[in-house]
């Protein structure tokens, strides 16, 4: 008999927020043992990364082991991972009007700075 699914995070991923990430992830080696569930283990690393609290406390309901999970969590950093997810986020809001590139800019040099407290 299968086990039930456990309950849902508020910082677990939705299906569509799965299905938007899925394709920017590494794919898996052919050789040795079977990764973990890559959605689980990044349901892991958003736990932590949201609730402060330590790797060694990852609840034990969540299918995946805290070493899994930080150890995933500095490949994805050193594979660029999440930049090419924060990419994708952007380039989405941009094509939805949610953001405006046009007028980004790279540092504060182009904004007026106030000249200070007035003194007596």
């Amino acid at each position: 008999m299968k086990e039930a699914k456990r309950e849902l995070y508020p910082s677990d991923l939705t299906d569509a927020q799965w299905e938007f990430i899925k394709p920017l992830l590494p794919l898996d080696a052919n050789t040795g043992r079977p990764r973990n569930d890559d959605r689980e283990v990044i349901n892991g690393i958003l736990y932590v990364l949201t609730t402060g609290c330590g790797w060694e406390y990852l609840p034990h309901d969540i299918e995946t082991s805290w070493r899994t999970c930080h150890r995933r969590l500095l490949e994805y950093q050193r594979r660029r991972v999440w930049q090419k997810i924060v990419s994708e986020l952007m380039k989405l809001a941009y094509r939805k009007g949610k953001i405006n590139l046009n007028n980004a800019y790279h540092d504060a040099s182009v904004v007026k700075s106030k000249k200070g407290a007035k003194t007596k």
